[in-house]
């Protein structure tokens, strides 16, 4: 299952992490195979930026097998997390219907601390929108979910 998982990132997604190294030198490394799961050795080369300068790294486990296995390179600066990549943070503001359905069933506050997050009226108006459309929503809710967008009204 977790290969099915990290094949599938490796073709639709970013790595966990990527590191590269800092130094003209090679660097040989030991890293953990995603599939297998076996030890495997690979040698950086090139300068610091190129296509051969960096391993990417795709589970939990690589990663700290990468960071235990090689300490030394990390220990003595040779090899660092390339500064470049990032991994994306979902927005605050990023809501599916799905999520909308299951929070106008879940409890008050869970509705609440979520609202408290959103940084934008668009997902307070869309939950709005399927609060007054659902039959078995609280006036409450609806009211509650009103006063939050008009905080953002007031503050535009």
């Amino acid at each position: 299952m977790e290969d099915a998982r990290i094949f599938s990132a490796m073709q639709t997604g970013e790595p966990l992490k990527r590191y590269e190294k800092t130094i003209l030198a090679k660097v040989h490394l030991l890293i953990l195979d995603p599939f297998s799961g076996k030890l495997q050795e690979l040698i950086l080369e090139g300068a610091p930026g190129s296509d051969t300068s960096y391993v990417e790294i795709w589970s939990a486990q690589e990663d700290m097998f990468i960071q235990k296995m090689n300490k030394h390179h990390f220990k003595e600066g040779r090899m660092k997390v390339m500064e470049s990549f990032k991994a994306e943070v979902p927005s605050p503001n990023q809501i599916t219907d799905t999520e909308i359905e299951e929070l106008l069933d879940a409890k008050f506050m869970t509705l609440k601390n979520r609202l408290d997050k959103f940084t934008s009226s668009a997902p307070v108006y869309r939950l709005l929108e399927m609060a007054e459309a659902k039959p078995n929503v609280s006036a409450k809710i609806v009211s509650h979910i009103q006063n939050k967008l008009a905080e953002f009204d007031l503050d535009n």
